[in-house]
């Protein structure tokens, strides 16, 4: 990368000398890069291409380019392989993708995303020739004022892809989480996409995306949950596909604008109940010291107003959970007993293990097994459900203990909402029925729940033709028996959208002026600008030193 070109020390003294916070404003590069991620099936091309609609727009540019990973992975193919690839049929050449990219994630877990940045590095070397001049040559383009550019990747299924790419653009990536029903999704790619293939192989392909067993597989659902920002489609986008008639219920394009409106600070836009419940949740979510995973919830009323949060996290004599109270750290009464003060092992691996090696030793014919042989098929039965017992925990689960906490306070739980970070267990599934709770969303997939496997007749992931179980008492008081028959209350798990927790107070938090001093309304400006900037702060450092002139 380039220096920064820098002023001379006379400018630099000059009464004229720029104020710090310009200077600093003047670095901002002005791009953006976007990636969408979703389960197959879930539309992320078609989101993609609403984004690079939107962008243009929102940012009044023309310079929005959409990468395919797709395509970044073709990249790696002869010719002769792209042309055998493409006389497969479309779920073969599906699997072959898949194949590919795991093959370039064996190597660097990251490769495909790598592959992703050097194509937006190639893009912007190519855009910035086209602007350049005989006086402006693109050696000293830092200076030029470059168009707004938007990168918009479809789509990553890969945490590390994530990872790597926010490592690199920081403030101006944005992750989209596309949400979409199971069996919508199955029902799209078997009658569209792949309509010439079984709906085995559909589904086997499907969970494979999902959840590849390798690390450097395929692991959409541990991808999703990094999203900034989540969008339901569901809902197809037409009512009659043949007539294009518009269906009310498909939302998407709205969503994705109130999140432009959010990143360009063009209207004010403050959360919805729904996002502020799952902010508390998360919050909540960070004060679990649990060795296993930290999972947050809150409850809520039916106008959003907080009634209790929750963190898994070990029981405390008295009520509540350790770390939860506010009493003296130095009160030997409430010495803290959880797992990593004082015990230093899970308690749940380590009685699953043994639970495995009793299991093991109660068989004759593995007795003359040598130890390294008999560690082998304790990693084997590790991965049957042996290894997903969940019940041998200390920690009482997030959802349970903000049940519990309203429970202490006096506070009915009928008609609530739950926030939850992570998908409920079927432990606390059954909880949350009994409890009275109206509706749950969550962000985290949790594969090891069974709760709809076992309580089918109390949950639903659909919100469409969905009688809450408050509504049902309604309709129960009405005494209309014809309504009373038609109604199926049900518990609604369904997956949160909007501005994730993650994106939360970069999104709603007031920085800069929405009034001037005649107390007229003002579009919001930030005061310090934000996202990437063009240098590293090594050069950002003298620029500003020689900028703010001697008294630096």
């Amino acid at each position: 990368m380039s220096s920064l070109p820098l002023p001379s020390a006379e400018a630099a003294n000059e009464p004229s000398a720029v104020e710090a916070k310009k200077s600093f404003n003047t670095l901002a590069a002005k791009e953006w890069v976007f990636a969408v991620v979703g389960p197959a099936g879930s539309g992320t091309s078609y989101v993609a291409a609403t984004l690079e609609s939107l962008a243009a727009t929102a940012f009044e540019t023309k310079d929005v380019f959409v990468i395919k990973a797709s395509d970044v992975i073709k990249s790696s193919l002869t010719n002769d392989e792209r042309v055998n690839l493409a006389q497969k049929k479309k779920l073969e050449i599906g699997t072959s993708l898949q194949d590919l990219g795991d093959e370039m994630r064996k190597a660097d877990i990251s490769a495909v995303a790598l592959k992703l940045m050097s194509r937006i590095k190639a893009t912007r070397e190519a855009e910035d020739k086209k602007i350049a001049t005989p006086d402006n040559p693109v050696v000293a383009l830092v200076e030029h004022e470059k168009p707004t550019r938007v990168y918009i990747i479809d789509s990553l299924k890969n945490p590390a892809e994530a990872e790597l790419l926010r490592g690199i653009y920081r403030e101006a990536f944005c992750l989209i989480g596309v949400v979409c029903e199971e069996t919508i999704r199955t029902q799209r790619l078997h009658a569209a996409k792949f309509r010439d293939s079984s709906l085995d192989d559909i589904e086997k392909f499907m969970k494979r995306d999902e959840s590849a067993d390798i690390k450097y597989g395929q692991k959409v659902a541990d991808t999703f949950h990094l999203a900034d920002y989540f969008v339901d489609n569901t809902p197809n986008r037409y009512s009659d596909a043949a007539q294009k008639v518009p269906n009310p219920e498909w939302v998407v394009t709205d969503k994705l604008g109130r999140l432009f409106d959010i990143l360009t600070n063009k209207k004010i836009v403050r959360p919805d109940a729904s996002e502020t419940g799952m902010f508390h949740a998360k919050g909540a979510q960070l004060r679990s010291a649990c060795l296993s995973r930290q999972v947050g919830a809150a409850l809520t009323d039916s106008k959003g107003n907080l009634i209790a949060t929750g963190t898994n996290e070990v029981p405390m004599a008295g009520g509540g959970v350790y770390g939860s109270n506010f009493e003296d750290p130095n009160d030997v009464h409430h010495e803290d007993d959880r797992c990593f003060a004082h015990r230093g092992y899970c308690s749940n691996t380590r009685i699953q293990d043994e639970i495995i090696d009793k299991v093991i030793a109660s068989i004759d014919q593995l007795k003359d097994f040598k130890d390294e042989e008999r560690k082998k098929i304790a990693g084997q039965l590790k991965k049957t459900p042996l290894g997903r017992l969940i019940e041998f925990s200390r920690a009482v689960h997030a959802e349970m203990d903000a049940l519990l906490s309203a429970a202490r306070l006096g506070v009915a739980t009928a008609g609530t909402k739950l926030f939850v970070t992570t998908f409920p267990c079927h432990y606390c599934a059954r909880h949350i029925v009994a409890s009275g709770v109206d509706e749950v969303q969550y962000i985290e997939p949790y594969p090891k729940s069974r709760a709809f496997e076992l309580h089918d007749d109390a949950l639903q992931k659909s919100s469409v033709k969905w009688t809450s179980p408050s509504k049902f008492r309604i309709i129960l008081q009405s005494g209309n028996l014809e309504s009373i028959r038609q109604a199926k209350p049900r518990v609604l798990f369904r997956a949160f959208t909007g501005v994730a927790p993650r994106l939360y107070r970069r999104a709603f938090f007031k920085d800069g002026a929405l009034k001037d001093d005649a107390g007229t309304m003002i579009s919001h400006v930030p005061v310090w600008e934000r996202g990437l900037l063009r240098e590293s702060y090594l050069d950002v450092e003298k620029h500003l030193e020689v900028q703010s002139g001697p008294n630096a």
